[in-house]
């Protein structure tokens, strides 16, 4: 019974020691081939995008088309926290889209800015191999604080792949059409 014991013992630490999880795959958003809409100069300020709890992670969260069932995958996941992806891509498309702009991110109210912009996602639903929905309150405030726009928006992009990376390509077209209503709001 002894020597069973200490054979069973034996192959389970060899199959402990030869297991390996899976590498970790790290995504950012990309600003893509972004065309100017204006050349107006102004300066804005690009507060930390609130998100739902579910999303406030590293890593990606995905959506089955069929089903109320979400999977937030281990492996897969943002360079940073969701929030902080989301700030960077915005703040970049604004850069882009209004390229004599001054645009920053922000962490607190009171800079010293013509506008401020303030994102909060209701929901991010990304569903491999089909398209990825965002639904998203923004708002534009003056420098004295005042709500000067105040939109809710729905952007959709295609899925173009059924792997990883082709949804983060669906991510990143969605944020850019949020930013780019953003842009053109900022410069009536």
């Amino acid at each position: 019974m002894k020597k069973i014991s200490a054979c069973l013992a034996i192959v389970f630490l060899v199959v402990a020691c030869s297991w390996r999880s899976p590498n970790s795959e790290f995504y950012v958003m990309n600003r893509g081939d972004l065309q100017a809409i204006s050349n107006k100069k102004i300066s804005v300020a690009v507060a930390k995008v609130k998100v739902p709890d579910m999303l406030d992670r590293a890593q990606m969260v995905v959506s089955d088309e069929g089903s109320n069932q979400i999977r937030i995958l281990e492996f897969q996941r943002w360079g940073d926290v969701y929030p902080d992806i989301l700030q960077n891509a915005v703040t970049n498309d604004l850069i882009a889209y209004l390229p004599n702009a001054y645009v920053k991110r922000t962490y607190f109210d009171g800079e010293n800015v013509m506008y401020s912009v303030n994102i909060e996602v209701n929901q991010l639903m990304a569903y491999p191999g089909y398209k990825v929905v965002l639904s998203a309150w923004w708002n534009i405030k003056d420098a004295k604080g005042n709500i000067i726009r105040r939109e809710q928006g729905s952007y959709e992009a295609k899925v173009e792949g059924n792997e990883i990376k082709d949804l983060v390509v669906a991510q990143s077209k969605a944020v850019h059409q949020m930013s780019q209503e953003i842009a053109a709001a900022l410069v009536k």
